[in-house]
């Protein structure tokens, strides 16, 4: 009898393995569907993130990018609007300003006017939550320039219809959402903190409302390494040591072999603390485009391993912390490049730019 349940249970998630759906028992704290673990779980081989919702719901920000290309001269849309696709062969993006990389393309907000750059902005709100919204807001306006220095990039013809990437980035940011004829895609995602500032003496600056260094990525990150008991942290220590994430601007392929702790060693409490922490980072997109991606993550979990090397102190160099999965990456790193601070990354193995990664 309990055979024939599983080979129906089995039959019932192949039959719609469109929908990308995880377990019904969607784990309200982290917004991540628990893995139902054990042996009798099935989990479909091909299933991709593509069927996500159709129609407007699944394609948002539409009408924003149209009003945004509206208030454009020609000359400026022809900078921001790209006929082709977006790919891994053309790296635009970087954690550095733009005197130190000089790949970006698009627009730079500094150069819009403000009823533009308004609609930029708009644009930018209308494919990320609102809590990815703020954040990005946050690190921006950290940043010396403030808002200045940031390009926006369209790829594609926005639509529902067709496939279409907005890029946005510019100093320790870079945000790529691709939508439109059933694809959904929210990575790569690189979202860090710029050092607190200095002083033309070299000490610290005294922190303002606009200036002071965002808290990202989310202490939720370590404190689930610091929940970890002698034996699980021996099972994550990853060998060597990291002052950078592995996988950033220009490493679109070579992932490493996965190692770590597998997830099913975890208990309960850390297991929800992982969810949270990955829909942390791929929940900063639009809810209807990253759950669809939550959903995927969330029927891998049992093949899903977390990492360490270093400490689990942001404030310590070499703090570095991986979440590794057949699809999903994560990675964060506390750099101590040009002052102490945090790298944030999230890519998706299969599906970066919309497109795939090599």
């Amino acid at each position: 009898m309990q055979r024939r349940w599983t080979l129906l249970a089995c039959a019932l998630l192949l039959l719609t393995a469109a929908a990308c759906g995880g377990a019904d028992d969607t784990d309200t704290a982290g917004g991540l569907p628990a893995s139902a673990g054990g042996s009798q779980v099935c989990v479909p081989s091909a299933v991709t993130p593509s069927a996500a919702p159709s129609g407007a719901a699944a394609t948002p920000a539409v009408a924003e990018v149209q009003a945004f290309l509206g208030t454009l001269t020609e000359s400026q849309r022809t900078q921001a609007l790209h006929d082709d696709v977006l790919d891994a062969k053309r790296c635009s993006w970087s954690s550095r300003p733009d005197g130190e990389f000089t790949g970006r393309t698009g627009l730079r907000l500094g150069d819009l006017g403000d009823a533009q750059q308004a609609a930029a902005l708009a644009a930018l709100r209308g494919v990320l939550s609102a809590g990815g919204y703020a954040k990005v807001l946050r690190l921006m306006d950290a940043e010396d320039g403030g808002r200045d220095g940031f390009h926006i990039a369209l790829f594609g013809q926005p639509s529902g219809t067709q496939r279409w990437t907005l890029q946005f980035g510019g100093p320790h940011l870079a945000v790529h959402v691709t939508t439109g004829g059933g694809t959904v895609s929210v990575s790569p995602y690189f979202s860090s903190a710029p050092p607190a500032a200095t002083t033309a003496s070299g000490r610290a600056d005294k922190p303002s409302a606009r200036r002071s260094p965002s808290r990202e990525p989310s202490p939720d990150v370590f404190a689930l390494f610091k929940s970890l008991t002698i034996e699980q942290q021996a099972g994550a220590r990853l060998p060597g040591t990291y002052d950078d994430v592995v996988m950033g601007p220009g490493a679109d392929t070579g992932y490493p072999v996965r190692a770590g702790l597998p997830y099913p060693r975890l208990d309960a409490g850390q297991q929800a603390m992982v969810r949270a922490v990955i829909k942390g980072l791929v929940g900063d997109a639009a809810a209807e485009l990253a759950q669809p991606l939550l959903d995927l993550y969330a029927t891998q979990l049992d093949q899903t391993t977390i990492g360490y090397a270093g400490t689990a102190d942001p404030r310590s160099e070499n703090a570095y912390f991986r979440i590794d999965g057949p699809r999903l990456w994560l990675e964060w790193a506390s750099t101590p490049a040009g002052g102490l601070h945090q790298h944030a990354l999230y890519r998706d193995k299969q599906l970066d730019y919309g497109t795939g990664a090599g």
